[in-house]
């Protein structure tokens, strides 16, 4: 039966929505976003609460648009605490460096949120291994410069990416690839692997899109046949509840949470 067809049950303790969605413009970029907690963890009993969260801001002058995401470990049993710590984290310490003019170091700023998520955990009466997280923040100039292109930075920790999209497909910028036979396991994540973020800066010429997405999503643009589905449907914004509907997609065997957020450059 289509996971669209069974009920939503809820967790055994209070938890954050299942669904959260933005729809915004910022500056010369406009901007979808939808986290969704995954049918495998809303269709069964006990449910659990959604381990994906993702956080949207900008610095002081408004000249950048700041998108982090994480991904909870499903090991992990307070991972979602973990997921809404890290990405309130990243965004904070990216805008303060911003707002001081200083170096985004992405050792520094996955640190800063690998302290934060420590401190949560200890407040919370568990431990460091119990919130568990991979992690992404993406910088994105709201203007462009000359020639309409901009430069973007990501930084990541372990699986969850950063996609460019292509006429037929996607490109991966940034992300943990999977392979082998234990393809989904993670040896580096926050709180314990800060050191490990790899940065990237990215080129976007105008009419650039940019996607950043947990697994739960970006394991379909890696290459699955919906690869190109999706690069069709959002070749330009949709409605926030058509990008609802996209990012709820139903394939078989993909029962993970999923969050996405797109990022559309103007021409």
């Amino acid at each position: 039966m289509p996971a669209a067809r069974l009920p939503w049950r809820l967790p055994d303790e209070p938890a954050l929505a299942g669904i959260a969605a933005d729809a915004v413009s910022v500056g010369d970029l406009t901007v979808r976003a939808v986290s969704l907690v995954g049918p495998g963890h809303r269709c069964a009993e006990p449910a659990v609460p959604r381990q994906d969260a993702y956080r949207l801001g900008r610095d002081t002058a408004k000249r950048h648009l700041i998108v982090a995401l994480a991904d909870g470990m499903s090991d992990s049993r307070q991972s979602h605490l973990g997921a809404n710590v890290a990405v309130t984290a990243l965004v904070g310490r990216v805008r303060a460096d911003l707002d001081r003019g200083e170096p985004l170091r992405a050792p520094d700023v996955f640190l800063d949120a690998a302290r934060q998520m420590a401190g949560s955990a200890v407040r919370h009466g568990v431990t460091e291994h119990d919130v568990r997280a991979a992690a992404l923040v993406a910088v994105v100039p709201v203007s462009p410069g000359p020639g309409g292109r901009r430069t973007a930075r990501l930084m990541a920790l372990a699986d969850v990416g950063g996609w460019l999209r292509l006429p037929g497909g996607w490109r991966r910028l940034i992300g943990e690839e999977k392979a082998g036979l234990d393809a989904g396991r993670l040896t580096e994540f926050l709180p314990f692997h800060p050191d490990q973020v790899t940065s990237v800066t990215v080129e976007l010429a105008p009419r650039a899109v940019l996607a950043l997405a947990t697994d739960g999503l970006g394991d379909v643009l890696a290459g699955d046949p919906l690869a190109r589905w999706f690069a069709g449907r959002w070749s330009a914004p949709p409605h926030i509840a058509e990008f609802l509907g996209d990012v709820g997609f139903e394939s078989p065997g993909r029962l993970d949470d999923r969050t996405a957020v797109v990022v559309w450059c103007a021409s």
